[in-house]
């Protein structure tokens, strides 16, 4: 059986890659391979794939060694593979000759750090000029775009092909009084910033709104977000990492969505577009979070959510003060932001958008199956 398309990731299972797990799973069912590193540990929070899977860390050579790339190239033969898709951008550099040599259609894909942390330093900055070698890069913003082709990418060779996520029911069950419940979902590290998030909530309580607050995800900052937690005067619950059903469990009883993203000043490590926000937004919820990356190319601001400069904690404060006080306005701008990912982030212009690229059809291979049987 063949498989026209290779999935190229570093960890399977990672469950704040969403988006990597189903470029695996449903960009070309029954159609994909996987190359990756390793699989991450086993946790109930972790996805798996049934893909065939090519493990290179089990080949104990060096990364991309004469071991390692005599593998995927057999790899990619044994099953046919007519286009890869490289997840992330400098794990892969060493493997591109390979994949040009195998004559496969070849693209990667550029996300958060690729395009921010990366680029602090000139090494990275000279390496990915190499991308220029094969048949383009993806990424998820004009933002990042702009970056790319700045550093003398072909800019005719670099896609914008925004994150898609499903779109959800409409909400017929959002409270009209009461306690304004905040959902912050993804990791704990420093670019999502879930102390300022807190603190925001804080004050906005401090100012008279009724609020609560559930925070989902792990990561560095859990101990300091726990601390930060118990000392509030509001109620937060603490759920810790959740498989991606939990998660979306969590936005149906939400009522909004709130992250302080920032740039990580240690290492300059940003966004690219949270999906978590592109999810929340699927849900009818409105969005406050910050001018920050690709954020506000998916959150217009007054339309489908409300935003402030990175840094400013008390204007998060006051948003979440005029959302707790006025219920017409979050269902305005929530269904807004629904209709906003209906019409430019879904999955299957994703989808459709990747496989153009990539020139895989999964309808012409049903087809030919079909022939076949």
């Amino acid at each position: 059986m063949t498989h026209p398309l290779a999935v190229c990731v570093p960890v399977v299972g990672s469950p704040s890659e969403t988006f990597i797990r189903r470029h695996v799973d449903d960009l070309l069912p029954n159609g994909t391979v996987v190359i990756a590193r390793r699989a991450a540990a086993p946790d109930p929070a972790n996805w798996r794939s049934d893909a065939p899977t090519l493990w290179l860390d089990d080949l104990c050579d060096d990364w991309g060694g004469v071991r390692e790339q005599t593998a995927v190239a057999e790899f990619l033969a044994a099953h046919g593979v007519g286009a890869v898709l490289l997840e992330y951008l400098d794990i892969w550099l060493p493997f591109l000759p390979t994949f040009v040599e195998s004559r496969v259609r070849c693209l990667a894909h550029a996300h958060g750090y690729d395009v921010s942390m990366r680029l602090r330093d000139e090494y990275w900055r000279a390496a990915y000029r190499a991308y220029d070698s094969i048949d383009g890069v993806v990424t998820m913003s004009n933002l990042s775009r702009d970056r790319l082709v700045a550093l003398g990418l072909n800019g005719e060779r670099v896609h914008v092909v925004p994150y898609g996520v499903e779109s959800q029911p409409c909400r017929t069950d959002v409270a009209v009084h009461g306690q304004l419940h905040v959902l912050l979902a993804g990791r704990l590290v420093a670019k999502k910033n879930p102390l300022a998030t807190l603190e925001a909530c804080a004050r906005a309580a401090r100012d008279g709104a009724d609020i609560s607050v559930t925070v989902i995800g792990a990561g560095p900052l859990m101990d300091a977000v726990a601390a930060k937690a118990a000392e509030l005067p509001i109620p937060v619950v603490i759920r810790g990492a959740a498989p991606h059903s939990g998660v979306l469990a969590a936005m149906r009883d939400a009522d909004v969505f709130c992250q302080h993203s920032v740039v990580d000043p240690a290492t300059g490590d940003e966004e690219g577009v949270p999906v978590a926000i592109l999810e929340a937004m699927a849900h009818g919820l409105p969005v406050v979070s910050t001018r920050h990356a690709g954020i506000p190319e998916a959150v217009l601001n007054g339309v489908t959510g409300l935003l402030v400069d990175e840094g400013d904690v008390a204007g998060m404060a006051e948003h979440l003060c005029v959302l707790s006080a006025d219920v017409e306005l979050r269902h305005r701008l929530g269904a807004a932001a629904r209709e906003r990912i209906q019409a430019e982030f879904s999955w299957a212009r994703e989808r459709d958008a990747l496989r153009q690229l990539l020139r895989v059809d999964r309808d012409e291979r049903c087809a030919s199956e079909e022939t076949v049987a």
